[in-house]
């Protein structure tokens, strides 16, 4: 085996190396990375009028997810309202793409008699990690 065929097997067997452990080879153009982020901004309710007309909550605010079209990220939330005590709840997927950054989202509970206006404490996960608590007045 000639010198320069040598070189170039080591150079592929090298190359093969450092992508199997996920190191990009010198040169080598780096691939886009996906992104995803969110940000809960806001609260509205939609108070229940007792007994029987149900309400809702409301949470929304900007996020990112800059996975293939056609993905999604799934988004769910747990509120406390106390005096009187409500516990709303909301799940749903948001859309995603190249062009989903600092996106509008919102999401609504699921209908309650207990919602109503005052202070809310929203638990919000997405994409499997929970964010911190957000408290908010509706």
């Amino acid at each position: 085996m000639s010198l320069t065929i040598r070189s170039r097997w080591a150079a592929a067997l090298t190359t093969a190396a450092l992508a199997t452990l996920g190191v990009a080879a010198p040169g080598a153009a780096a691939l886009p990375q996906s992104a995803r982020s969110m940000d809960v901004r806001w609260a509205s309710a939609d108070p229940a009028n007792h007994p029987s007309i149900f309400g809702t909550l409301t949470i929304g605010g900007i996020y990112t997810c800059t996975e293939p079209a056609g993905t999604t990220v799934p988004v769910s939330f747990s509120a406390l309202q106390l005096m009187p005590m409500a516990m709303p709840s909301g799940a749903g997927d948001l859309p995603c793409g190249p062009g989903v950054v600092d996106a509008p989202w919102s999401l609504t509970s699921f209908p309650t008699t207990d919602v109503h206006y005052g202070y809310v404490s929203v638990l919000t996960t997405f994409d499997g990690v929970t964010l911190f608590a957000e408290e908010f007045t509706v």
